[in-house]
């Protein structure tokens, strides 16, 4: 069975209406309708006909037929046709694979100013994926769109931002990027702002900010969002914000959305259990996930031998912590300078968080934790 393009997706759930159901006040047009319009070559009725061949939408799916009529859409330059055929080039849904011819039908979309399409541009560049690497334009792609209010340019381009890679270093632009995608629901956006505040990196150092930026994204069905905030209810410097009952909660939901997805269990999340179940108390329990955590590690050959070792030391410091019935704080981060901060992130007003930013408390400790 074909599977839904990525980025197809991300467009259907961007509108539910097409231009052309909007160009008609707003109403869904029967399929004798929709065949008519699309017959006379409008490009919004084409479009609309081809995505609804495509996903089966109100009629039997065919994605052959879909293709011929979003490219006739495409061809008269609408530019969401013109992006669904990137995606369904990238994929090789309904077409042969072929990303070259992608980046061809994204860049057509992208030129008109179609932030979607330029930040599929943006991607390829920077994968080198259909199109000779180059980060100097992928970041050109991502600001176009981001200047557009995309928030997953925004989001890249703030990533880019915060490390320094392939544009210049600068935590405190990022965090305003990262805040404008937050505040479009961004997931992943709302989870590096948190880090960026947990970590005092571009923003003061602000564990109330943090921990409300990672309860709104764990909303979400993303599992990493739930294992973020489990791991700052566990282990936050800050003992006022530490909710061990909580904490443990969050973590098996991310396990648990996880698995229902198909996907294997995780280290990170294994670790960030035991470090919740400590926090609640229970220590047994918090040995048996940790154990498990660390043997769990060699499976990821995606690490170096270098992290894989660092990591091994980490878990055995919890461990070891947990054997004798201690739980694991996190270390006061080490803040270089002050950052200015955000007046336009209202976080805790829209949360109903009262008070400032909590003060971070000096302890000692020479584990480190999992990078929230």
């Amino acid at each position: 069975m074909t599977r839904l393009p990525f980025i197809l997706s991300i467009l259907l759930a961007l509108s539910a209406l097409s231009s052309f159901a909007q160009t008609q006040g707003g109403s869904r047009f029967g399929l004798a309708d929709l065949k008519t319009w699309a017959g006379r070559g409008d490009a919004d009725a084409q479009f609309e006909l081809g995505l609804r061949l495509l996903t089966g939408e109100d009629m039997k799916k065919d994605e052959k037929a879909g293709v011929e009529w979003m490219e006739k859409a495409a061809n008269q330059k609408h530019l969401r046709a013109q992006f669904v055929m990137g995606s369904l080039y990238e994929d090789g849904t309904g077409v042969k694979k072929d990303e070259s011819k992608a980046v061809d039908w994204y860049r057509k979309s992208a030129e008109s100013g179609f932030a979607p399409a330029q930040f599929a541009v943006a991607m390829a560049y920077d994968l080198g994926r259909g199109i000779k690497q180059d980060t100097v334009k992928a970041n050109e792609w991502l600001q176009k769109a981001a200047d557009q209010n995309h928030p997953q340019s925004q989001t890249a381009l703030a990533a880019k931002m915060e490390r320094g890679v392939g544009i210049a270093k600068n935590p405190s632009k990022a965090a305003l990027l990262y805040l404008r995608a937050a505040q479009q629901d961004h997931v992943q956006a709302m989870s590096r702002l948190a880090n960026l505040y947990y970590t005092g990196n571009g923003v003061p150092l602000d564990y109330r900010r943090a921990g409300a930026w990672y309860q709104r994204a764990a909303r979400s069905d993303d599992p990493w969002a739930s294992n973020n905030l489990a791991w700052f209810l566990a282990t936050c410097p800050e003992e006022s914000l530490q909710n061990g009952e909580q904490a443990v909660l969050f973590a098996a939901r991310s396990l648990r959305i996880m698995d229902e997805a198909g996907e294997d269990q995780r280290y990170e999340m294994i670790d960030t259990k035991a470090a919740c179940l400590a926090r609640n108390g229970e220590f047994l329990e918090a040995i048996l996930w940790q154990k498990k955590a660390l043997a769990l590690l060699p499976e990821d050959k995606d690490l170096t031998e270098e992290e894989r070792k660092s990591l091994e030391t980490e878990f055995k410091g919890r461990l070891k912590l947990y054997q004798q019935e201690s739980p694991y704080d996190e270390p006061e981060p080490k803040v270089e300078t002050e950052a200015a901060p955000l007046p336009q992130d209202t976080i805790l007003q829209d949360e109903g968080i009262p008070g400032e930013g909590t003060k971070p408390k000096k302890k000692k400790s020479s584990n480190k934790g999992t990078v929230v």
